[in-house]
């Protein structure tokens, strides 16, 4: 594996020769129909419907159903502990609103459910395991699924690509690098890398995907958790979402497709293949947390992937809620074993160590009434009911502001035996003060304008979709 420091000279080389075909804004722009790269799971109704018949042993007549006439998103629609509900999720495509002058039309979202629903669906789940045994067949069931429904069955198992690191910035009681790592031939993950200025032997390992917040990875509140747990003693890393941030290899037009996902697990695996190989990385200790979008790739990654040892995903997982965005649900991973949700996928944690932090002004304002009990219950069948927690901040907004850092770091401090004590200030919180918060263009891994970027670096969905095997369809 080959390690490169960015120079001087590496700036240099990078001028001399990179690619550099700005438009719109972006450094590397081209004109691909982002339509071509996401789902919407359209099948013919009269044949969804025959299927629903099956599903309930009812008869339905269609006879009268064009047959031309599709339903978007339809396994979505399919609610398997009603025949009512699925109906009326099928067939109802809109809804109208009154407002000042007239109607609004809203198509349904096919990601959204209520409260009630949210609850139905856990009841429905739930009735198909009672104890270790059946819970154990269901998981294997969903993760026989989950690497082809993610979109990443295709992709070789192991690469070993370049590594470009920064030297590192020295701060009070940690260092910050700049991060490259190519995942796929000319695919790179890029990132910042948080470790303590005095680190013991074994550091654990806190890997941070970014949400969806203005700037990405640069956004203050990931800068801030990262310092902080890199004052703990871990190796905290940060890393771009797909098409999304300051920092991209893909325009952001392609953010909300069906590439989003392969492209952030593969990120994530890739991490842990590379850093879990160092000496200085405890193994037994490796977490993940993140919010909103970042959320959603913490409890994707530890359901795939045992490495992860503790998963903290906050102000994301519901059973109201698939994922608001096509980079957490444009592919088919909530069809893994017929039909999931985002909290059983969360409950392939257990018996891991697991924090779920939720809050009263989104999706999660329901968690601790509807899904909490759900996964304690998963997690009673490990009798490992103290290793999972929930913090409810009913008062609170979706963000991963500052009472939720606290908790995060209080929960992976207990489930480590880290020491806080020289960490908290006089009311007994976890002192951030030294935590700095540096301009973007010092955290960019490929310098201002791009300059330092790998010149076989991929720039067009179509060539990184060609790497993953995508397929047009996924039903």
């Amino acid at each position: 594996m080959k390690v490169k420091a960015l120079s001087l000279l590496s700036l240099l080389l990078a001028l001399a020769s990179c690619r550099n075909d700005a438009g719109n804004g972006y450094p590397f722009y081209d004109g691909d129909d982002p339509a071509m790269y996401c789902h919407d799971f359209s099948r013919p109704l009269g044949e969804v419907l025959d299927e629903v018949s099956g599903m309930f042993g009812v008869n339905i007549e269609h006879g009268k159903v064009p047959a031309s006439r599709t339903v978007s998103f339809a396994k979505f629609r399919i609610r398997p502990w009603s025949l009512d509900a699925t109906m009326e999720g099928l067939l109802q495509s809109y809804r109208v609103e009154k407002n000042d002058g007239g109607y609004r039309v809203i198509a349904m979202g096919h990601h959204q459910l209520s409260p009630e629903q949210g609850g139905a669906m856990m009841g429905y789940l739930a009735a198909q395991y009672s104890d270790k045994e059946t819970w154990e067949a269901r998981k294997a069931a969903i993760r026989a699924d989950l690497k082809a429904n993610m979109g990443i069955d295709k992709v070789p198992e192991h690469f070993e690509g370049k590594v470009f690191m920064s030297e590192p910035r020295e701060y009070d009681g940690y260092t910050v690098r700049n991060l490259g790592l190519e995942i796929l031939p000319g695919v790179y993950c890029t990132g910042n890398v948080y470790s303590p200025s005095s680190p013991g032997e074994k550091m654990p390992l806190v890997l941070n995907p970014n949400g969806h917040y203005e700037g990405g990875r640069f956004h203050h509140y990931i800068q801030t958790r990262c310092a902080m747990f890199a004052q703990m003693g871990c190796l905290a890393v940060s890393y771009d979402m797909f098409a999304y941030g300051h920092e991209v290899m893909f325009n952001e037009k392609y953010h909300k497709t069906a590439l989003a996902l392969p492209y952030d697990i593969l990120c994530a695996e890739r991490l842990l293949d590379y850093f879990l190989k160092r000496d200085d990385i405890d193994t037994s200790r490796v977490g993940i947390t993140g919010s909103s979008g970042g959320g959603s790739q913490s409890f994707f990654t530890t359901a795939l992937d045992d490495r992860i040892s503790l998963s903290m995903p906050v102000v994301m997982v519901s059973s109201a809620s698939f994922g608001g965005c096509t980079c957490e649900s444009g592919t088919g991973v909530h069809f893994s074993a017929g039909l999931t949700n985002n909290v059983e996928l969360a409950a392939l944690c257990a018996p891991r160590p697991m924090l779920l932090v939720s809050d009263g002004t989104d999706w999660t304002q329901d968690f601790p009434r509807i899904d909490m009990p759900y996964i304690r219950r998963i997690y009673s069948f490990y009798g490992a009911e103290d290793k999972v927690a929930n913090v409810h901040f009913a008062d609170e907004v979706h963000d991963y502001g500052p009472s939720k850092r606290q908790a995060a770091y209080r929960f992976l401090a207990g489930q480590w035996g880290i020491d806080l004590s020289s960490l908290t200030d006089a009311d007994g919180a976890v002192d951030e003060s030294r935590c700095i918060i540096e301009e973007e263009d010092l955290l960019k891994t490929w310098g201002p304008d791009y300059r330092d970027m790998p010149r076989d670096a991929i720039h067009t969905p179509g060539e990184f979709a060609k790497l993953i095997g995508w397929e047009q369809q996924k039903k």
